[in-house]
């Protein structure tokens, strides 16, 4: 089949052009959910069978495409829209009444859509192949789909403002969230770096996508305490153990400086990845620069590297390349100083600050500058999916809407493919 070059899978003037009901029908036709449908019946059992299980998850997946914040809101759409209905497989349902007559209903109850979202709950296993059939999918059709990837941490408010005291509250009381705290420091508007910090009671999206075409690779939903570099770690060692082709196909890996330690470093490097992640100052000593070994060279934590002449003065250097014989960086003069010296500093004198791709030049900025696409990520989750504004509580539903948000991204974009 042949492989499809970049293009732009999330336009939004084409999204306005195609409509809601076009967009579910694309989203609909592109998602493998065969084993899905069937362990959702298997489930059921011999329970009531109002409304067929293939209907209330095509509703589910209107749900994410519609906008709708709100299981009530899908109802009350459902019982107006006679389009959305007979596309999702919904057919008027005839009741007799204590009295002898009949009711008419169009929609399911609101305790029958419960129901039908606990039993989806427990299809996590399910969900997750429909998300792993799609990315794969994009690694047979997309151009170097995976060669660069990126990763970032998300927090997700519970709608629960505290945890529940009370074991009998069920579905109504949080019971799995813990609280965050994230600092950040900003500059301001003339460059003086301002402290901000962010508490949260909730979860804690953790996310790595490709950065050419910002589509999920993988992910995981924890509590928000838990550590954003140790679980994107984690997703690329089962990345590896689970998915090798596509695992070996990684050359980049983009993260901003709250995933800068060494042992992610080792590990990327020991796995042929080229780590592009920007840099703390972990200088103990306050010191501006250090000195490399017994030699002229002096460089700071973000990777300068000056030559001191016998004068004292520090000329800067410009990064000449990775050299792969002495696993070194290289630096030499600026043409205008007419000195074609070569310097190496070994990457083993700090493998954060000495990359692979070295940090001062045009090519780890071109990289870096791609990481935006996570945070643009991200901006779509909350706006086009309602994440800022939801009515969830507990993980394990947490994981079900996430899973099923990248479901139905992912599938947007391969119907778009396969639309050309």
């Amino acid at each position: 089949m042949n492989i499809i070059p970049q293009l732009s899978l999330f336009g939004e003037e084409e999204n306005e052009e195609l409509g809601d009901l076009e967009r579910l029908k694309m989203a609909l036709g592109s998602i493998p959910d065969e084993q899905l449908i069937r362990r959702l019946y298997k489930i059921r059992g011999k329970g009531r069978n109002d409304w067929p299980v293939e209907a209330m998850w095509n509703s589910f997946i209107a749900s994410f495409i519609f906008e709708h914040e709100t299981v009530e809101s899908l109802l009350r759409e459902l019982k107006r829209n006679s389009q959305l209905r007979k596309m999702c497989g919904f057919t008027p349902k005839s009741v007799r009444q204590p009295d002898g007559t009949y009711k008419i209903y169009v929609a399911p109850s609101e305790s029958s859509y419960s129901k039908f979202l606990a039993n989806l709950k427990k299809c996590q296993d399910e969900l997750n192949q429909i998300f792993q059939e799609l990315v794969d999918y994009m690694y047979t059709h997309l151009d170097r789909f995976g060669s660069i990837l990126m990763t970032d941490g998300k927090a997700i408010q519970s709608f629960g403002t505290r945890v529940s005291k009370n074991d009998k509250s069920g579905e109504r009381g949080e019971h799995d969230a813990d609280w965050c705290r994230k600092t950040y420091t900003v500059s301001g508007k003339n460059g003086e770096a301002t402290t901000k910090i962010f508490k949260w009671f909730g979860f804690r999206l953790h996310l790595i996508a490709d950065a050419t075409y910002e589509l999920p690779v993988a992910f995981a939903v924890t509590k928000a305490s838990n550590s954003e570099t140790k679980e994107s770690q984690k997703l690329l060692k089962e990345m590896k153990k689970t998915e090798p082709e596509q695992f070996g196909k990684c050359q980049y890996f983009l993260a901003d400086k709250g995933y800068d330690g060494a042992p992610l470093t080792e590990w990327l490097e020991g796995n042929e990845i080229n780590p592009i992640i920007d840099i703390r100052n972990c200088w103990k000593d306050k010191e501006e620069t250090h000195q490399y070994k017994d030699s002229s060279l002096v460089y700071n934590y973000e990777g300068k590297v000056w030559y001191v002449d016998e004068t004292g003065e520090k000329i800067e250097l410009v990064y000449r390349g990775y050299d792969k014989g002495t696993d070194s960086s290289r630096y030499g003069f600026k043409p205008q100083k007419h000195d074609k010296r070569v310097f190496r500093i070994k990457c083993s004198e700090d493998i954060r600050i000495f990359s692979h791709v070295g940090r001062q030049s045009h090519k780890w900025e071109r990289l870096y500058a791609m990481r935006s696409g996570i945070e643009r990520m991200n901006g779509r989750i909350d706006r086009d999916y309602k994440f800022e504004k939801h009515t969830i509580r507990g993980l394990e539903k947490m994981k079900m809407f996430i899973n099923v948000t990248f479901i139905v991204y992912l599938a947007m974009a391969k119907a778009k493919i396969e639309r050309g």
